[in-house]
């Protein structure tokens, strides 16, 4: 086989990957507008525990210590669209209210990306200390088989701190037999950066009414 030959199939085979991976992500972003399109495997509040620390395929635990007030860092992880003002994400979003003042069991959020979506329920909620939420469902089918995340807030190590703990794990539907909390090492720098992207200073700006929109209608104005 001459090099022309070679060289031809090469080009071809990289360009039939770039036009499957192109597919795929028009596929992926068009499913990733439906959060809950795929349902996964909830869980009861008493299963997270040990989901967390055995059972789950992968596992991160993250903490944070800030001078912001308990105050301020519940209302953030409850009614802040803290994901909506980085590039290519939004949410997390309550699915039954504009604007919901304080969490309560069985209420839904979403949180959206470019190619994945997801939904979680509350499943558990310590006013000003605990937030519990399992997965519902995703957009992409036959990946996740489910998952949970967890926020805890206690008093941080110097005085007027607090410590944010965010407790993260989730199961592939499919080879969850592999040594998937291995990969903690590179989840933790950007999942780190999240948390303190959260945890920022600078304050988010809150949803606001709108004068003159029928029915009191609340504008998405957390961008900042």
């Amino acid at each position: 086989m001459s090099g022309a030959a070679v060289a031809g199939i090469v080009v071809g085979a990289v360009l039939v990957i770039g036009v499957l991976a192109v597919v795929g992500g028009i596929v992926a972003y068009g499913l990733a507008t439906r959060p809950d399109r795929f349902a996964v495997r909830e869980m009861r509040l008493a299963d997270v525990d040990r989901y967390i620390e055995k059972t789950a395929s992968f596992a991160i635990v993250l903490e944070c210590t800030t001078p912001l007030s308990r105050g301020e860092v519940w209302s953030r992880l409850t009614q802040v669209r803290y994901l909506s003002s980085l590039p290519l994400l939004a949410g997390p979003t309550w699915t039954d209210a504009a604007d919901r003042s304080e969490p309560v069991v069985g209420a839904g959020r979403t949180m959206s990306g470019t190619i994945l979506s997801v939904a979680q329920r509350v499943i558990g909620v310590i006013p000003g200390e605990r937030l519990t939420l399992a997965g519902t469902g995703i957009s992409v089918p036959w990946a996740i088989a489910d998952f949970a995340g967890r926020f805890t807030i206690v008093d941080g190590p110097r005085p007027r701190t607090v410590t944010v703990r965010w407790e993260i794990a989730g199961s592939p539907r499919w080879v969850g037999w592999l040594p998937w909390r291995w990969c903690v090492p590179i989840a933790r720098p950007v999942l780190a950066f999240v948390l303190r992207h959260i945890l920022r200073l600078k304050p988010f700006r809150r949803p606001t009414d709108h004068p003159g929109v029928p029915g009191g209608r609340r504008g998405n104005s957390d961008f900042g």
